[in-house]
C-alpha cells in the first residue's frame, strides 16, 4: 500500500484511517460509497493545505 503524506490535523488522519477500515468492511455499496466520499474529502483538504505551503 502506498504511503500518503498529508498536511492535516492528527484528528483528520485518524478519521481517514477509520473511514478506510469501514470501507473495507462495508456490507453494502451505499455504505462503501459514503465512506469513500468522506475519505476523499479529507484528501482534498490535504491537497489544499499542501498548495499553501
Amino acid at each position: 500500500m502506498r504511503k500518503i503524506v498529508m498536511k492535516v490535523s492528527s484528528i483528520d488522519k485518524l478519521r481517514f484511517q477509520n473511514y478506510m477500515m469501514h470501507l473495507k468492511g462495508a456490507e453494502s455499496k451505499i455504505e462503501a460509497d459514503t465512506y469513500y466520499r468522506l475519505a476523499k474529502q479529507i484528501l482534498e483538504k490535504a491537497k489544499r493545505n499542501n498548495k499553501r505551503c
